[in-house]
């Protein structure tokens, strides 16, 4: 959110508890920008389109110079995620899985040995 979305948020914030219509004059709006910042209709217009689409506000109506809006929520800068402790692959544990193709395949030959060899014993 940049700084006119947060000081527009702030100023409705200000007059009306979350969820509470209130009017607003384009003049206050205007008074919360941030200095430097060029104070038109349209940045205004765009800000408030930037809140209500993210569901911050709601705006009942817009007439004139007069704004209709509710503060649904606040905002709230998101935290970043401390960083993990991943340890490095040479550390990560292996784990081992049966090769089934292999075992199954060592035990054919196994068993197709065992039974060449009963019946060579029975032949001679």
């Amino acid at each position: 959110m940049d700084r006119i979305c947060g000081a527009v948020l702030g100023r409705i914030h200000s007059l009306s508890p979350a969820g509470r219509y209130v009017i607003i004059a384009e003049d206050e709006f205007f008074e919360a920008f941030p200095d430097g910042c060029e104070a038109t209709y349209e940045e205004l217009d765009r800000a408030l389109n930037v809140l209500k689409k993210n569901g911050y506000i709601d705006v009942r109506y817009s007439r004139g110079s007069l704004y209709c809006v509710a503060p649904l929520k606040e905002y709230v800068e998101e935290q970043p995620l401390p960083p993990q402790n991943i340890p490095a692959p040479a550390e990560q544990k292996r784990i081992r899985k049966i090769d089934f193709v292999f075992f199954s395949a060592f035990a054919g030959g196994a068993l197709g040995s065992i039974v060449t060899s009963v019946i060579a014993a029975l032949l001679t």
